[in-house]
């Protein structure tokens, strides 16, 4: 009984050891008016469209991450639109200060007044990274609020958690 109570608990620590701690995230970017790539009238009802949508942001409140600043990123969407509702779904490849990324796909609805989009909520997750980020796992919540010249701010909240390197193996050295 004791020699499973001790392996159930080592289970435990080194499951948890290998997830992480989770770490608050947050930032908040400004982004210019986005570029439309390629947009199709769907032709069911009108005002329905199907788009392809490009936006580099700069990071005007940073996010930190294992000692790192965002600066900028692109995001590449699909958005879905009728006359009053547009559904996002996208990713997003961020840059650090260090030269680092991270990938983060996320999505969106929101409703549109008159052709204008209208302030959203949504939810995003980390898909990966390099450098000192590769690994990088987590999730969060976004919020956009846009803006009449139709830039939008963008403002990001939630947790990373990146694996604990593993330890290297010691090589042994031939004797000569």
């Amino acid at each position: 009984m004791k020699a499973r109570v001790a392996s159930i608990t080592g289970l435990a620590l080194l499951l948890a050891s290998a997830v992480g701690a989770q770490t608050k995230v947050s930032g908040q970017h400004t982004c210019p008016k986005p570029e439309v790539v390629g947009t199709t009238e769907v032709g069911d009802k009108p005002g329905h469209t199907m788009s392809i949508i490009k936006n580099t942001c700069p990071w005007t409140k940073p996010m930190e991450m294992a000692g790192e600043k965002s600066t900028d990123g692109t995001s590449y969407s699909f958005d879905e639109a009728t006359s009053t509702r547009n559904t996002t779904n996208g990713t997003y490849v961020g840059n650090t200060d260090k030269g680092d990324k991270f990938f983060v796909s996320f999505h969106d609805s929101f409703a549109l007044e008159d052709g204008k989009p209208q302030a959203s909520k949504g939810t995003w997750s980390y898909t990966g990274g390099t450098g000192k980020l590769k690994g990088i796992a987590g999730k969060g919540t976004y919020t956009v609020t846009p803006n009449a010249d139709g830039t939008a701010i963008v403002d990001v909240e939630g947790e990373y958690a990146i694996p604990a390197a593993a330890p290297k193996k010691a090589t042994a050295k031939k004797a000569s």
